[in-house]
């Protein structure tokens, strides 16, 4: 079955309402196509912008991070409390690299919005987290991300979107890519959590709870909240893949493992992590990401492959579905290369 096939009939399936997906090798369009609906009734077009989630991690906050470390104004072996202050003395074994690759000993995930609004309030309820000794264990960790938020507003006196903004969006030309969209061209999600109660309508404001409730304060965090076209990711992904934006040292960094267990880059997942977006076919150098709403960006240098596949999948019942459809989209396109 081709690749759009296969995301045609996960979104008669139910597992999504729509999507926008851009495929490139080599530079070159392999397709770029939106198929199905926004909300079941409008359609959904390619400049339609979608709640990137997790997708957020890598585009701004490891980007916006790195840029900072090849300007030498950050080092990945800083300690958090040279950073955040004696507030996170309990983490001075924890770096920032520990934040960037999960394996900073935090939980994955803790409901910082009951502490309040602002990115204040979630770093001290993320501060009141129970650790892990650092380089233990790989946990997956939006916590961490969190802090990075906090961290780069401390060294650049600047907010994350107006940094992401500054240093990677508007070099990158990425026009689309804003943690303050407009509604209007927001496919719209449905949160399940968050101090609103459940399920929640969303359109043009991030589904993830915690982001959520930074927002609601006037900032914005580190783990999601970036909204954008599928366009504008696959260019992002194209310029890591080419080379044209970070120099080859920091670039070697972002396509090879950095974490310690392995798993993570400084800023994709990468074999063995299960949670690499790589399919059954891809090759062992693939690294990507993924976003909770249903987004994935996925990179594989040995095919010069660049794929965006952008869903509001939460919108309805499908989320668990569409990690299945996932997984055999990219089966379909690794079997076309």
């Amino acid at each position: 079955m081709r690749p759009l096939a296969v995301l045609e009939e996960a979104i008669a399936s139910g597992a999504m309402p729509g999507a926008v997906t851009v495929a490139l090798r080599g530079g070159e369009v392999l397709f770029s196509e939106a198929l199905g609906t926004l909300d079941g009734d409008e359609p959904t077009y390619p400049e339609a912008l979608y709640d990137l989630a997790s997708l957020t991690k890598p585009l701004a906050t490891a980007a916006t991070l790195l840029t900072l470390i090849e300007s030498g104004m950050l080092t990945l072996a800083t300690p958090l409390p040279e950073l955040l202050g004696p507030r996170a003395g309990h983490l001075k074994d924890v770096t920032v690299r520990h934040l960037l690759t999960h394996t900073s000993g935090l939980p994955g995930w803790a409901a910082c919005y009951n502490l309040g609004e602002g990115l204040e309030s979630a770093v001290e309820a993320v501060l009141r987290e129970p650790v892990m000794p650092p380089g233990t264990k790989y946990e997956y960790s939006c916590l961490g991300y969190v802090l990075l938020a906090k961290i780069l507003q401390t060294v650049t006196e600047k907010s994350l979107d107006a940094l992401a903004a500054e240093r990677v969006f508007s070099p990158l030309g990425l026009d689309s890519l804003t943690f303050w969209p407009d509604p209007v061209r927001c496919a719209p999600t449905v949160a399940r959590e968050g101090a609103e109660g459940s399920p929640t309508r969303l359109r043009g404001v991030v589904h993830d709870g915690n982001a959520r409730a930074i927002r609601a304060g006037g900032g914005v965090s580190g783990n999601a909240g970036l909204f954008g076209t599928a366009l504008d990711v696959a260019r992002f992904g194209e310029a890591l893949r080419t080379g044209i934006f970070f120099g080859d040292p920091a670039r070697r960094r972002i396509f090879a493992p950095q974490s310690d267990p392995p798993g993570h880059t400084l800023m994709f997942f990468c074999p063995p992590n299960g949670y690499t977006p790589m399919g059954d076919l891809l090759s062992e150098r693939t690294v990507g990401h993924s976003g909770y709403t249903g987004t994935v960006l996925t990179i594989d240098p040995t095919f010069d492959l660049t794929v965006v596949l952008l869903t509001n999948a939460v919108f309805g019942e499908g989320k668990e579905d569409f990690l299945r459809w996932r997984r055999k989209f990219l089966n379909a396109l690794a079997a076309e290369l």
